[in-house]
């Protein structure tokens, strides 16, 4: 098989060698010949430069678009970066609408501050019903000295358990430190029943 291969590429070699020295022996004899084979080797050369710059030019445009694969596929990647980033932030939207909030509570409102006695004039008038008798008119007196924020109280009526006191401070008061000061000091419980600071008023009651 190879001997066979060998000699049949040395019979088309010689074949060839034959057919060119034919060629040139005749080309040698014709100027039409010769004529002819510049043409055809001028035409040769043309299209092989044709054939190369169309080469080069192909291997310019496989790198040009070899290099917008490359960017479209980084975009690509970015891309996804960012859907795969929203996903995510849809799903804890979704999870936080679908948790129950705490309801919101308003902060109660500050209660007012209560209206004070404050020294100053003729004075206040304290009235002070359902008195037991005489000796506990007088424990009232002497608890109401006995507070830092009077400085002093006289007695001007008692009559049927009614009692009425004239007060007069030393530093500003509110009705219930007065009934809470004279509970302390007698051992009776006393109820506000009016409070009128801006008319120097105070009536308080001995409740059992």
């Amino acid at each position: 098989m190879t001997q066979s291969h060998d000699d049949a590429v040395a019979r088309a070699a010689r074949l060839m060698a034959d057919a060119l020295n034919e060629l040139q022996s005749a080309a040698s004899n014709d100027g039409a010949i010769r004529e002819e084979l510049a043409r055809n080797r001028a035409g040769l050369e043309a299209l092989a430069h044709r054939i190369d710059a169309q080469r080069v030019e192909d291997k310019e445009q496989r790198g040009a678009l070899a290099g917008q694969l490359t960017n479209l596929a980084g975009s690509l990647d970015r891309l996804v970066g960012h859907l795969d980033g929203l996903s995510h932030l849809m799903a804890e939207l979704i999870e936080r609408l679908a948790t129950p909030s705490e309801p919101v509570t308003t902060p109660a409102a500050p209660e007012p501050a209560e209206p004070v006695f404050r020294p100053g004039g003729e004075g206040v008038s304290l009235t002070v019903v359902a008195v037991p008798g005489f000796q506990v008119l007088m424990d009232i007196q002497k608890a109401l000295m006995a507070m830092e924020q009077v400085s002093g109280a006289s007695v001007e009526r008692f009559q049927e358990g009614d009692s009425r006191l004239l007060l007069q401070l030393r530093t500003p008061v509110s009705a219930a430190d007065i009934a809470g000061g004279l509970g302390h000091h007698t051992g009776h419980a006393f109820a506000v029943e009016e409070a009128r600071p801006e008319l120097m008023r105070l009536r308080l009651k001995i409740v059992s």
